[in-house]
Order: structure tokens, then sequence, then C-alpha cells
């Protein structure tokens, strides 16, 4: 589902901000972990993974491993400064900082806004929070259709 959302399975799929192929990594993400040829579906994957491993071994404070998950695909998304810097300003609401749903995701919207990147504590400004949160909810959304019509053992 998260490659789908990332490329529609295209390996030779480019963004606007310069990431490539199936997993849609940043040039210096790619050649920080070996991937050569981003296009490669194979190296794409790989590399992606690791990626994506990487990004979810940093959310060892989160108990929950679905939150766990979701607050590691926004990282995977927008990068990890900003999934952190919306922890940061649930924590100063008196939210929950490792829980995903009305919680950090709102937070992360938030940071779309000068009234709330522009915080002290806030290390990494402004983010297109709607874009991660938008991602999750798609890939989650596409996993329950892939779930119903793929068994599960």
């Amino acid at each position: 589902s998260q490659i789908y959302q990332e490329s529609k399975f295209d390996p030779g799929a480019n963004s606007w901000a310069g990431a490539e192929g199936l997993m849609q990594m940043m040039p210096a993400t790619a050649e920080s972990l070996g991937v050569k040829n981003p296009t490669d579906p194979k190296e794409s994957i790989r590399g992606g993974a690791t990626y994506l491993n990487q990004i979810y071994n940093q959310f060892t404070q989160v108990p929950d491993s679905l939150n766990r998950i979701k607050l590691s695909l926004a990282a995977y998304n927008c990068g990890y400064g900003h999934v952190r810097d919306a922890q940061r300003l649930a924590e100063k609401k008196g939210l929950d900082p490792n829980i995903w749903t009305d919680n950090v995701e709102p937070m992360l919207l938030d940071l779309s806004l000068p009234k709330h990147y522009n915080k002290p504590f806030i290390k990494y400004g402004y983010v297109r929070g709607s874009e991660p949160v938008k991602y999750i909810d798609k890939i989650f959304e596409r996993y329950e259709h892939y779930k119903a019509f793929i068994a599960v053992e």
C-alpha cells in the first residue's frame, strides 16, 4: 500500500521534490542507503524498507505498534524532525505524543501555520502537514481493501 501511495507502482516515478523510484527516495537518502539506481525496483524496495525500519527504530518510546507504524510512515513522508516537532506540540497541549489519531495528527496539521511553527520549541519549522495526514489515511484505507481481497492466514 505504501509503494502504491508513493509511486503508483511506477519504478520510474519522479516527484516535484526530486524523489525517485517505487519508494520515492530523495537522492541524499538513497545515497546514504547505498541505493545506486532508485529506479531499479529491487534497490528501491530494499532501500525504502531499510529507511522505514530505521525510522521505526527511532520511535521505541511508542508502546502501541499501530501508532508506531503511523508515526513512522508520517516521518517517511515529511521527515522525522517534523513528526518530533508535532509530538512536542502535542505534549505542550496536554496530548499524548505517542498516539497518532486525535493527538499528533492534528499537531502536524497545525505546523503549517506560523503561530505554531514559529514557537521556540519547534526545531524544523513549517511542514505541509496535510500531506502526511492524507498519506497515512490513504495507505491504511487501501490496506483495508487489500485485506478484503487477499486471504491472510
